[in-house]
């Protein structure tokens, strides 16, 4: 049965691709600019997006819903591990053990819907001991340059007080993804910004919903610290729920008493996991994104924040909350942020809303909030590598990164 669904799977690519290159050369392009190989990518991603989105579930039978099968078909097609090309970098795993990292769950008070969520995770993470406690696996990332002249540039610690570290948060709706998935992106960035990126993998929906991303990315924060790095040093990048997770940490971190860190870096990030814009419809003809409605219990809000909860009114309310949707949150003395969009993404009008509530909270600073928009791209565009806006949004990063 195995051999067979992915043959099925093999069948329905190669379908796919035959399907976009007789339209591209018989209809055009999608958009003017996009060359052949990546509309028949996009439209290959598109189709089993769209293939694992429709299955038909209604709110009546959510009860029947197997979440372990989902994450067990998740991990089946999860996203394909990518390179760190030789030139620029290469990477080692290592891993947090949680168990070592203190926590002072007293500093969650006052959280809104994380409260509960981060004290019983931590103290969940407290009773265990032995070999089987749980750790949070990473890669470090190290750029040519360093690799070759630093010795301890694979050493999880400052190789001086002063170092810059990014510490990346990958991308995938919260439920597919890894360190390993975006090596090429986060390699990229690690080269062109000359530093170690520290990218964590992260516990996945919907068998560890929310917040146990935000705990994960929260304790991965106070390991660096707790390895040396100064929080005012730590540039925090992501990619779509990677970057919706940058922006929550941000703010959990400002709660908990961190006010400064080096600066931002998001990706086409998922500001706002309830609102739906008019980009939603406008640009569904051109991403490769599938956006279900908040009634569909399989709708990736709720199989992140809530899998198996009924629908209800106090259900979104709790899911605007500016920890979960962060465009919603106050932005006043947040620290330096690029974001980078395609106009053709989905979620382009709540990227550019959540740019325009930045500026709108520092007015005297508004030289400190870039908005990079790139023309006929679609969402995390950084994921083709051989895209020249992709080549082009790596560059202007590390120069971000670099004039922090």
């Amino acid at each position: 049965m195995e051999i067979l669904n992915k043959a099925t799977f093999f069948a329905g690519i190669a379908a796919s691709a035959t399907r976009s290159t007789i339209s591209y050369y018989v209809k055009g392009p999608t958009c003017p600019s996009w060359p052949l190989w990546f509309q028949i990518q996009r439209d290959a991603i598109y189709s089993v997006v769209k293939r694992s989105s429709y299955r038909r579930v209604t709110e009546e039978s959510i009860g029947s819903i197997d979440f372990a099968e989902i994450a067990a078909n998740n991990r089946k097609n999860d996203l394909v591990t990518s390179e760190i090309p030789p030139n620029m970098g290469t990477f080692a795993r290592g891993a947090i053990d949680v168990t070592a990292v203190p926590i002072d769950t007293r500093l969650f008070a006052g959280t809104g819907p994380a409260e509960k969520g981060l004290v019983g995770l931590t103290e969940n993470d407290r009773r265990e001991r032995g070999p089987g406690r749980r750790q949070i696996g990473f890669d470090l990332i190290v750029p040519t340059t360093l690799a070759t002249t630093e010795s301890s540039a694979f050493d999880c610690q400052p190789m001086d007080i002063h170092e810059h570290v990014i510490l990346y948060l990958h991308g995938g709706a919260y439920t597919l993804g890894s360190a390993a998935s975006h090596r090429g992106l986060t390699g990229r960035l690690a080269f062109q910004s000359n530093l170690r990126c520290i990218a964590i993998d992260y516990r996945l929906a919907p068998l560890d919903p929310y917040p146990a991303q935000l705990h994960d990315a929260y304790i991965a924060f106070q390991y660096l610290v707790q390895q040396g790095f100064r929080p005012e040093n730590i540039v925090l990048a992501g990619d779509s729920a990677g970057g919706n997770l940058v922006l929550a940490l941000t703010m959990l971190l400002r709660h908990t008493g961190v006010p400064h860190l080096r600066g931002l870096v998001l990706i086409s990030p998922w500001a706002d996991i309830v609102s739906q814009r008019p980009s939603v419809e406008q640009n569904k003809k051109f991403d490769y994104l599938v956006s279900l409605p908040h009634e569909s219990p399989l709708c990736q809000p709720r199989l992140f924040y809530a899998p198996g909860r009924a629908y209800s009114k106090e259900l979104l309310a709790e899911m605007a909350h500016p920890l979960v949707s962060p465009v919603n949150g106050d932005f006043k003395d947040f620290p330096p942020t690029l974001i980078q969009v395609g106009d053709k993404e989905l979620l382009f009008d709540e990227i550019t809303e959540l740019h325009q509530n930045m500026l709108a909270a520092n007015p005297d600073r508004h030289g400190s909030f870039i908005y990079e928009c790139y023309t006929d791209m679609i969402h995390v565009f950084h994921q083709f590598l051989d895209l020249p806006s992709a080549q082009e949004a790596y560059v202007s990063a590390g120069k971000f990164i670099k004039g922090l």
